[in-house]
């Protein structure tokens, strides 16, 4: 098997494709583009009890939706606190009355985005950016909205789409989906193609995990494990949480160090964090004790 298609390219990227969104949005506040998961369960529902939004801000929101009824942002902010209280039907609603007011409202489509992937509605959130892009024409959708987009098709398993929607980013505005391209690439039938992305990616937001773990991973196909465990070691330091820096730290120690002792424990606390194993390491390392995975949670 070759190793290059054994390591993970995954992470809870949610907040790896920042977009900065300042001019759209009249407070210039930014927004995470929707991500990749790796098997979680989605994240809240409309049925399930949840905590009320700040009543203050949600009173001041609605006081001035009602003296702007065409303002689209006042429903997108509505959106963003129903959101923050993870009820999630709420949030839909506010978002698609602001896109009633402005169907090319980037802020809205790129909350929305994230919304639907994370309740895993890739194809309604395909149907609503497509259709926003059509209307967009010539002028095209904001690039972080294009990166949600993208990931989106990744997720429906049309890489095809993936690629052609990002390459529709105008040249000189890829910040903020520099991350995304990243994980396209990296996916895709070129990942040694990802390296330069990857350190472009790495410096934007040094602080995002996924993005040391994508750094590590293209090290690591460049034949220098010792930089990819460096990489993967910062993104367990800056998220213990996410799982694919795990498991691609049990890639390295058994088929670069040769280590099937370390491969096996990275392999356990990986296992630890998720359920799933795309490349079968567990025909390697072994099942892992069941109470090692009795108390699985969504690591979001």
């Amino acid at each position: 098997m070759k190793r290059s298609r054994r390591l993970q390219a995954r992470g809870v990227i949610a907040s790896m494709v920042i977009a900065s969104l300042a001019s759209f949005i009249s407070s210039g506040c930014g927004l995470s583009v929707v991500g990749h998961r790796v098997g979680l369960p989605a994240r809240g529902s409309a049925s399930s009890p949840t905590p009320a939004p700040a009543s203050g801000k949600m009173a001041e929101a609605r006081e001035q939706a009602a003296l702007a009824p065409k303002e689209p942002y006042w429903p997108y902010r509505m959106g963003q606190l129903y959101l923050a209280a993870d009820s999630t039907a709420k949030a839909e609603a506010e978002l698609l009355v602001a896109l009633e007011h402005d169907p090319g409202y980037a802020p809205a489509l790129s909350l929305i985005s994230k919304l639907y992937y994370d309740t895993g509605r890739h194809e309604d959130a395909v149907r609503l950016l497509e259709a926003a892009r059509t209307r967009a024409g010539e002028a095209g959708l904001a690039p972080p909205v294009l990166a949600g987009l993208a990931l989106h098709y990744e997720a429906l398993d049309r890489p095809d789409r993936s690629r052609q929607v990002l390459a529709g980013v105008p040249r000189g505005a890829e910040k903020g989906t520099v991350s995304a391209l990243v994980y396209v690439m990296l996916r895709g039938d070129r990942p040694d193609s990802a390296s330069g992305l990857a350190v472009e990616a790495r410096d934007e937001n040094p602080g995002s995990a996924a993005n040391q773990n994508n750094f590590g991973i293209t090290r690591l196909r460049a034949g220098d494990p010792v930089g990819a465990r460096k990489a993967f070691m910062e993104a367990i330091r800056i998220d213990p949480k996410l799982p694919g820096p795990y498991y691609n730290l049990a890639i390295l120690e058994k088929y670069y160090a040769l280590d099937d002792g370390a491969g096996a424990k990275w392999y356990r606390a990986y296992r630890e964090r998720s359920s799933s194993d795309p490349d079968s390491l567990g025909s390697v390392f072994g099942k892992p004790p069941s109470r090692e995975l009795a108390g699985e949670e969504n690591p979001r």
